[in-house]
């Protein structure tokens, strides 16, 4: 394997759900100019429609030595002692294995996207000009200030890339001394594949996705976790309904079968049956066509930790009207005329009001959702934003003694 420019530690390859290995992809892609690889974690059989090709390496536990395999087997405490505070053995193989190949390809840049733990490992691992950057996606990883001091190691990384000012703050003002310097660097969308869909296009993508056809869609997309707030929509579903009888609950998204057995129990308490659907799981290709299909979007997360939300920003790109919670991030990234915002998310009913005004007035939906198309063109388009990551990757390259 020749040597690289950057190196990408993204756990969940490209193909995978989920939102930054999405985001991996894409400069894989986009990013032609430097020579990069992402080293990603995969036990299955490979899906039909997943794109592998000589920027994409996969690993899993074959070819571990015999010592690793032992240590593999170790109690968690031991593992957690030994390893930084890692526990979870499918990340130690991956971090094995990734070390290995790091070897000799030996990257002018590392990239570490939400696997703040391997900076000291890897840090001892790196014997070659190299710089390490820590990708942090969430807005925080809940620990106290006291063990964010002692567990963080920040002092391992050369750089933080970070989404929004507001995850810094809330780091930096938690850990005693944060020593890389951090460059933000938002989320960005292909304004070319979330666009929105013309009527007749609609028209078939309901059809496609046997949707009612003369319903007012409200869709919900996402992981299916409780923090990500679906039974908040659902629990209020009812009342949304008494104000807008021709309105349907889209439900999409898999993951956690225990939460989708009790949003089912819901759904059949309420007796909102003719009007919600749970959809379940659909392939990362397919959301698009979710977003065209639907009039409006709602990101009910409950997640205090959230670092961006991607799926808000693929339906703001596809001209849907958007009501979410009132966050911290959304606050710094969205003006209030261009996403809703619902203040106290947990509270019984605060959607009711944003999401039930928006579907009775067909003119404040088509305004909103072409603010919010236009708002991501100017801020978060993939052809601007990746120049940008490509210039942080180049100075990075520099520092390191590694430019071409």
């Amino acid at each position: 394997m020749n040597k690289v420019d950057v190196a990408h530690l993204s756990f969940r390859p490209p193909f995978a759900p989920g939102s930054y290995n999405r985001l991996v992809g894409m400069q894989l892609e986009h990013i032609t100019s430097l020579s990069q690889t992402a080293i990603c974690y995969w036990d299955q059989p490979i899906p039909k429609s997943a794109q592998v090709n000589g920027s994409l390496t996969l690993v899993d536990d074959k070819g571990l030595s015999l010592r690793e395999r032992a240590l593999i087997n170790l109690p968690a405490k031991m593992l957690q002692k030994r390893f930084n505070n890692i526990t979870d053995r499918k990340s130690l193989i991956y971090l094995w294995q990734a070390v290995k190949i790091l070897r000799e390809i030996k990257p002018s840049v590392i990239v570490c996207y939400d696997t703040y733990k391997f900076g000291p490992l890897l840090r001892r691992a790196v014997d070659w000009p190299c710089r390490l950057v820590f990708s942090q996606h969430g807005l925080s990883y809940h620990l106290s200030a006291n063990e964010a001091g002692h567990l963080y190691s920040l002092d391992s990384f050369d750089a933080v890339w970070t989404l929004t000012r507001s995850a810094y703050r809330f780091e930096r003002y938690r850990v005693s001394a944060y020593e890389p310097l951090v460059k933000i660097l938002p989320n960005w969308i292909n304004v070319e594949e979330f666009k929105p869909a013309s009527e007749s296009e609609k028209k078939a993508l309901r059809a496609r996705w046997l949707l009612p056809e003369n319903s007012l869609i409200v869709l919900w997309l996402s992981r299916l976790v409780p923090k990500k707030g679906a039974h908040a929509i659902l629990e209020s579903w009812p009342k949304i309904k008494r104000e807008i009888p021709n309105a349907f609950l889209w439900i999409v998204g898999g993951g956690d079968q225990k939460y989708e057995s009790y949003l089912k129990r819901i759904v059949k308490n309420l007796a909102v049956e003719d009007s919600v659907r749970l959809e379940g799981a659909v392939a990362p290709e397919q959301t698009v066509s979710c977003y065209q299909a639907s009039d409006l979007y709602v990101f009910p997360t409950l997640f205090s930790g959230e670092g961006f939300g991607l799926s808000l920003l693929e339906a703001m790109a596809c001209g849907l009207p958007c009501v979410a919670s009132d966050h911290v991030i959304l606050q710094e990234l969205y003006p209030g005329d261009v996403v809703s915002l619902a203040p106290d998310a947990n509270i019984a009913g605060a959607f009711v009001e944003p999401v039930a005004m928006l579907l009775r007035d067909a003119k404040s939906r088509s305004w909103r959702g072409n603010a919010a198309r236009e708002f991501v063109e100017q801020n978060f388009n993939h052809k601007k934003a990746l120049r940008e990551v490509e210039e942080f990757y180049r100075e990075q390259m520099n520092l390191a003694g590694g430019a071409r």
